[in-house]
This record gives C-alpha cells, structure tokens and sequence, in this order.
C-alpha cells in the first residue's frame, strides 16, 4: 500500500516538525499566531512556485472554488489552533485537535465523497483513534492517574481545563476536517500538482485578506522589526523555524499525496503515529541530550506510551490487511 507508507515518512517528518514547534510556541519567540500562520503560508507559497513548473493546468470553476476553499479553511482552522495552544497546553490541545478531526473527516467523507471503508478498516481506524488519545494525553497533568488509583474507573480529562480552550479547539477541528475531505475532492477531479498548487493559492489569498485586519498587519510589521534589531535571536529563531517548517512543508506535500492516493479518512487517522515519532525523539533526547530536551519519564508514563504504541500498531495492522 504506497499510500501508507507515504502517509507514514509524513507523519515522522511532522513529527520533527511538531518538537520545533513546541519549542518556538513554549519560549513566546512568536507571540501573535496570526505571524506564525503567516510564515506558514508564506512558506507555502514558495513550495506552490517550486511546483508549478512541473505541470499546473486550469481545471474547470468548481474545482478551482472548492481548491480555493479547502486552503482557506486550512488556514482558519491552524490559526485557530494556534490561539488555541497559547491559551493552554500542548499536551492538552494537539490531542484534542489530532483526537477530533479524524472524526470530522469520517462523517464529512461519508456525506461528501461517500467515502467507504470496509469492516477491517473501520476497526483499524476505531483503534489509531483511541491509541493517538493515549499516547498523546498528558495524564498525569490531566489528574487521570490519580483519580484511576482512586476510583478505577473512567478517565477524568479535567474537563474544567477542557472548557478553556473547546471553543477554540472544536471549530479548528471541524475545519481541518472540512480543508481534508474538500481537497480530497479536488484530487479526485485533477491531477496531483495541479491541486496542490491551487488549495495552497487558496491559503494564500486567506492570508492576503486577514492581513487587511490592522492587528494583524501591525503584528507581522513588529515581527520584521524584531527580527531587524536582534539579529541573533532572529537567527536562532529562524533557524529553528525553517528546520521545522521544512520538515513541515516536506510533511504536508507528502500528506498531501498520500490523500491522493489513498482514504482521506485513514490518512487523517494515522496522524496518531506521529505521537509515536514525537515519544520517541523525545526519549532519545531525554538519554543522550538532555540539554536540547529533557521529558519526565516515570513508570506510569512508559506504561501510558507503550499502551497507546501498541493500540497504534494494532490499528495499523487492520489498516494494512
């Protein structure tokens, strides 16, 4: 299966990308989500102008609309993300956004592209679901170790930290679910390039038309300026930040075709293995460079990760057959 195994080196190359991503958004280098948004898109644009030389073609108005559409919605949803992760923590907002879209994905690939899967894969895609939750959670800081010592009962996710961020959380959901089945559609009706190039005009012209909003154009003027006096720091941050959104970039191309290729929905599912990547650079890091980062990595964690890579593995393996 060419899909899975693309959808696999995207999901480790975004995984790279996520660690530099935590470490920009942890240490406030970027402060207003619309910059980072921006300097995505922007980075986007230039991959777009690297492929168009190898094939764009017009496809007809609808597809054009619905690509236009689906990278649009692409940058609401990130942005939203985004605000979402400087309200609360990663550990608590990466796996309700990785946990819920793929869900949103199922029901709006059903209804739109009537999209089917058979027995072997609904239970692989029940199962990748379940494990990225686990191995994803932060449980201990979520109080669900205590209170399962207490009470050996259901997960008590602290719903009143939940609360906090859900409104942020569930809209960006639903729209990374809407820019995924709609850029499916798009590849289904052209071929691979030529919709890249047209969702990622799509983001681009969402961009363009935020920055009509003062905040926002005021926010990625004070970040030039930043930049301008502390060069060093600037550096440093835009070293860190190109290292990610290459991986990133490679990352979402790669996405990108194994939805071309493959399920939209099992695709989105799998971003779960990610989690898996994530675990384990941040174990390895842990061991042998503690200075660059340095995890918690109790009993009762490796017991967590262990659990959630194996309910991945599982869910692979009913994937695959």
């Amino acid at each position: 299966m060419t899909w899975l195994i693309v959808a696999l080196v995207a999901y480790f190359l975004n995984a790279i990308a996520m660690v530099t991503d935590k470490a920009l958004l942890k240490k406030d280098k970027i402060d207003n989500p619309f910059v980072y948004v921006f300097y995505i898109a922007a980075l986007g644009c230039v991959l777009m102008l690297f492929v168009i030389p190898f094939g764009l073609k017009i496809p007809d108005t609808l597809t054009i609309w619905v690509s236009l559409l689906a990278g649009a919605t692409f940058v609401w949803a990130l942005l939203l993300m985004f605000a979402a992760l400087k309200k609360d923590e990663a550990s608590r907002v990466n796996p309700m956004v990785g946990g819920l879209t793929p869900i949103f994905v199922f029901i709006f690939a059903w209804y739109i592209l009537e999209e089917k899967l058979n027995y072997n894969q609904y239970t692989g895609l029940f199962f990748l679901i379940v494990g990225s939750l686990i191995i994803a959670l932060d449980f201990k800081k979520h109080g669900a170790w205590s209170w399962l010592k207490k009470k050996f009962g259901l997960l008590n996710f602290s719903l009143p930290q939940i609360r906090k961020t859900i409104w942020l959380v569930l809209p960006a959901a639903i729209l990374f679910g809407v820019s995924n089945v709609l850029t499916k559609y798009v590849y289904a009706n052209t071929k691979f390039l030529t919709g890249f190039v047209w969702t990622r005009a799509g983001s681009l012209v969402a961009v363009i038309l935020l920055l009509f909003v003062p905040a926002n154009f005021k926010a990625i003027k004070d970040s030039l300026v930043h930049n301008k006096k502390d060069k060093s720091g600037a550096k440093k941050t835009g070293g860190l930040f190109l290292l990610g959104q290459i991986c990133g970039g490679s990352s979402a191309i790669l996405q990108q075709y194994a939805i071309f290729l493959g399920s939209v929905t099992l695709v989105q599912a799998m971003q779960g293995i990610q989690y898996v990547f994530v675990f384990i650079f941040a174990m390895l890091l842990t061991v042998f460079l503690p200075k660059i980062l340095k995890e918690e990595l109790t009993k009762e964690i490796l017991i967590q990760k262990i659990i959630g890579i194996l309910i991945i593995i599982i869910g692979l393996y009913f994937v695959a057959t």
